[in-house]
């Protein structure tokens, strides 16, 4: 208890002492980002490793976006591409993929890896925050959209735009961050992340669960991350919302560079599939996860049985895939949804 009254004391000093920025999620964060996730994709930026139960994971999980989203030899928009996934893991099944992102920077990012991987049937294209995708209507076979539904300014505005450019009989498949996962001790948090050699950013969280948002403070000092973390962890090994005092971010006001705020609607399940009815979508389907059921076939197979290359582990996992996003599961206990038009 202790620790939220001096963590709420920090926000509401931020708020009425502090010059903030209101933004949307791409301003917020990703302009700034070389790579979102730190150039660990397997594919992508890193060679695909079968003896990795992480690798199985993204695989399975690139599988499940082609094959809930029926994609192979389909033209997919992908909402949000970030450093190119799942667009760049489905293109070489796929007769197109379309990104779509509001932040320049990611796609810039994506186009750059599509060219140094030989991928020219996927491209990139920006459009700015709360603005309608540039397509015409029912130009689409199929739709992802991984973590990205809830980055936008109106997520129900989002899955009618998406609604309306799905072919008849086209399937979105979404992978949504629901802030029930943060429940019982993580609603608030913050992090500290180094965005040059001379700068850094701390993001606060403050999540409110049953109101389905989140608020997220950005606040960037003139201080590299390591000499910033412990003045602002007072000892401890990372900053956290019970280490953050007012004193400490009174004492750094001089290297405060900038004050950005971003507020972000995070739908639950059960929101989510009857915003997707609303829209129009004549099926809505929780299912299993095709990411969590490939790390569970590999913890289950014996190293020697194990496929020793892209190849053999697509050939294992694409029928089995295929199977799991066909299956019911309970909303909430796998992230994952497909609509059909």
């Amino acid at each position: 208890m202790e620790s939220e009254m001096l963590f709420l004391g920090v926000v509401n000093w931020i708020e009425h002492e502090l010059p903030i920025t209101c933004c949307t999620s791409d301003v917020f964060v990703y302009d700034d980002m070389q790579s979102q996730s730190g150039e660990s994709l397997p594919v992508i930026y890193v060679p695909f490793d079968g003896n990795k139960a992480s690798h199985w994971d993204d695989r399975g999980q690139i599988l499940d976006f082609l094959c809930a989203a029926c994609g192979r030899g389909k033209r997919l928009l992908d909402i949000g591409p970030g450093d190119g996934w799942p667009s760049l893991g489905v293109a070489p099944f796929a007769g197109e993929v379309v990104g779509v992102d509001a932040s320049m920077k990611r796609v810039e990012v994506c186009e750059g890896n599509a060219a140094r991987m030989g991928i020219s049937n996927a491209r990139f294209v920006h459009v700015p925050a709360g603005q309608p995708l540039p397509f015409e209507d029912e130009s689409f076979d199929g739709a992802m959209a991984a973590s990205s539904i809830e980055q936008t300014p109106d997520p129900k505005a989002m899955l009618s735009e998406i609604f309306r450019v799905l072919r008849p009989g086209g399937r979105l498949r979404i992978y949504y961050e629901a802030l029930g996962w943060y429940r019982g001790g993580r609603e608030r948090d913050v992090w500290l992340a180094g965005i040059a050699d001379d700068r850094s950013r701390l993001i606060i969280y403050d999540r409110d669960i049953e109101g389905e948002k989140a608020d997220q403070y950005g606040i960037t000092f003139s201080m590299p991350r390591e000499e910033l973390a412990p003045i602002l962890s007072g000892g401890e090994p990372r900053p956290s919302y019970g280490s953050l005092t007012i004193g400490a971010l009174a004492a750094l006001r001089s290297r405060i560079v900038d004050v950005r705020k971003c507020t972000s609607m995070h739908p639950s399940g059960r929101t989510l599939t009857g915003w997707l009815k609303e829209t129009g979508f004549s099926e809505v389907l929780p299912t299993h996860s095709g990411g969590a059921f490939a790390r569970r076939l590999y913890d289950r197979l014996h190293e020697d049985r194990l496929p020793s290359n892209l190849g053999g582990v697509d050939a294992l996992l694409e029928p089995l895939v295929g199977i799991a996003v066909e299956m019911a599961a309970p909303i909430e206990s796998d992230p994952m949804i497909t609509a059909v038009k």
